[in-house]
């Protein structure tokens, strides 16, 4: 999310409760499909924050939700996944993230895995993340 006038700077979230966190989208608006995303050109490469998969099609659901300190190499990694790929066949494998400061990340995650019920619980993509924190409430992404 872009902030301030005219400024070209992204800043990470901080924040002290429920909030609506800015889920990234494309220039259309829209969350971006997995295997179409190239973390250099949406500038991701290096970043770290939260990500969340999801699958649309007759019966969207939860993929996976995880933390990264790089949510390039995440989504890099995440197209080479079968845990995750192999729900392309359900209408698209989608993956929307947010820039959340390193202290946030594990409460935003344990909260959405609590609320969403993704299909994968533990991935290697998060190096079998550990979310056993107090949760930090946040919106899932819409």
């Amino acid at each position: 999310m872009w902030f301030g006038f005219g400024s070209r700077k992204q800043i990470e979230i901080d924040f002290d409760g429920p909030m609506t966190l800015p889920w990234e989208k494309n220039a259309r608006g829209r969350f971006h499909k997995l295997l179409q995303v190239r973390p250099s050109e949406v500038g991701i490469g290096g970043r770290g924050g939260v990500a969340v998969f999801f699958h649309r099609g007759v019966r969207p659901g939860w993929v996976f939700v995880c933390a990264a300190d790089d949510l390039g190499e995440l989504i890099a990694n995440a197209k080479d996944d079968p845990q995750i790929t192999e729900f392309e066949g359900r209408g698209g494998v989608f993956v929307a993230w947010s820039f959340v400061k390193p202290g946030f990340r594990p409460g935003v995650v344990a909260h959405l895995r609590r609320t969403l019920h993704p299909a994968i619980e533990i991935s290697d993509l998060d190096r079998r993340g550990v979310y056993d924190v107090e949760p930090i409430p946040v919106h899932p992404p819409a």
